[in-house]
């Protein structure tokens, strides 16, 4: 089929001869680590990087259909990242926006999200996948929060540079 990219699914992620062939391909992997330890985590990207390669998207998962939002705990984005040296992703199995959207701005660079042609397609996954309206939203949504993310440093943003407005304050 010659994919550009292997995604191995969180129950997989403990099936290492997969992943080591899935390595060999020299093509990028997209990891989920949905019910995963640590130390199965580490094993995969260990087993990935000794066949050379470094290509690898890490995706935060809450392996739970529907996931609640309140259990999503996004800083495990930040913490895999730091831990692993890779970009890491958010698999979000919620029902709304609002994990996916804060993932980014806690540095997903990539969002998995389950949708359905229509709302009377009744599958496994249905409750908690989003209609093709709903998608579109979703985009929009995480492509405004990667840009409302900004860069690092302080500068001024450029609405700043040309509104050229005077605030006065008063003291008293």
């Amino acid at each position: 089929l010659n994919v550009p990219a292997y995604k191995v699914a969180s129950f997989e992620i403990v099936d290492l001869p997969l992943i080591e062939y899935i390595a060999t391909k020299k093509k990028p992997i997209l990891l989920s680590t949905g019910m995963a330890n640590i130390k199965e985590i580490n094993e995969a990207v260990k087993v990935i990087r000794k066949k050379s390669n470094s290509d690898i998207l890490l995706f935060h998962c809450i392996s739970s259909y529907p996931a609640p939002t309140k259990e999503s705990n996004l800083k495990n984005i930040e913490y895999l990242k730091k831990t692993f040296g890779v970009e890491v992703g958010l698999s979000d199995h919620t029902i709304s926006n609002l994990a996916s959207t804060i993932a980014i701005g806690l540095g997903a660079v990539a969002i998995e999200k389950h949708f359905k042609l229509d709302d009377q397609y009744c599958g496994p996954d249905s409750s908690f996948s989003l209609n093709i309206s709903q998608l579109k939203k979703l985009v929009i949504d995480c492509e405004e929060a990667w840009f409302a993310k900004g860069q690092d440093g302080f500068k001024r943003s450029n609405i700043e540079k040309r509104d050229q407005y005077i605030e006065v304050f008063f003291f008293s």
